[in-house]
């Protein structure tokens, strides 16, 4: 029997930026992979071409569908630390802002 859940959940996108601007590695991908799945069970990633501070950066749009905005903030944060970034964008319902490591 399917279910479907009748319960709305709000999507937090994150913005992730590659090391070095360039396509992410395979090392960086899966490590990117495995954070966010030990975090949450279920997350779509899709590449795509951003731009921070006038250069071209890869970067992997990462939605997550949650009530817990606190964790996926704790997720932006990690991830911020684990490619080296200095920033890492969070969109809430349409509503951009940035996470500063550090």
């Amino acid at each position: 029997m399917l279910r479907i859940s009748n319960k709305g959940l709000p999507v937090h996108s994150l913005y992730v930026g590659s090391r070095d601007g360039k396509a992410f590695s395979d090392v960086d991908r899966q490590s990117v992979t495995e954070v966010v799945g030990n975090s949450f069970d279920c997350s779509t990633f899709i590449d795509a071409s951003g731009h921070f501070q006038g250069r071209s950066v890869a970067t992997l749009l990462i939605n997550i569908a949650t009530d817990d905005g606190a964790s996926v903030e704790e997720l932006a944060r990690s991830l911020g630390i684990l490619l080296d970034q200095r920033v890492v964008g969070i969109e809430t319902a349409g509503i951009y802002r940035s996470i500063y490591m550090g």
